[in-house]
């Protein structure tokens, strides 16, 4: 689900974007493309083929990776924040209350959805995992690179930080309930 989301994102980002925004913002298609690629897809396609091919080094880098993926996140976002501090505080409550609305509806409709399904309930709580927890840092870099004003990546560095904090929560209290096998079909 991951992969295929990864891969559809560097066509699907682009082309939402222009359909979506285009009539009230100058949209370069291509240039989101190229930028989504250069975000989502090159970082993925060079891990699978340093993993194939240099395990040994996969393996030895592996332990201080998560550091390395968090502290970028961490330093993106903070960014976005800190140079629109102002803003945040000015209209704060509506981003955060839209980004806790959007993720929050993703974590329980993944859920519900894939229960209604028939899918198990650890099955379904990956799926919720996976739907309230988009890419909002390649939101923060193509909202600073395509966009002009800083204040359009403010959104997306909030978002990051919400799912963030909310998938850690709920993933610790599914990992406290583990799933019983008789409430799985």
């Amino acid at each position: 689900m991951t992969a295929a989301s990864t891969f559809a994102a560097a066509f699907m980002t682009p082309l939402l974007t222009s359909k979506l925004a285009g009539q009230y913002v100058a949209v370069d298609p291509m240039g989101l493309f190229v930028s989504t690629s250069q975000v989502v897809l090159a970082p993925v396609l060079l891990g699978a083929l340093l993993n194939q091919y240099m395990g040994r080094l996969v393996e030895s880098v592996s332990p201080v990776m998560p550091f390395i993926a968090v502290a970028t996140v961490a330093v993106l976002c903070g960014n976005a924040i800190a140079q629109n501090a102002s803003a945040i505080l000015a209209s704060g409550l509506q981003v955060v209350l839209s980004v806790i609305f959007l993720h929050g509806s993703g974590f329980f409709f993944g859920y519900v959805l894939s229960r209604m399904l028939g899918i198990d309930i650890a099955s379904s709580r990956t799926i919720s995992i996976e739907v309230g927890m988009q890419n909002s840092v390649l939101g923060v870099v193509l909202a600073g690179k395509h966009f002009g004003s800083p204040l359009t990546a403010v959104p997306c560095a909030v978002s990051s930080i919400c799912h963030s904090v909310y998938g850690s929560i709920l993933a610790g209290v599914w990992r406290s309930m583990p799933p019983n096998d008789k409430q799985g079909a």
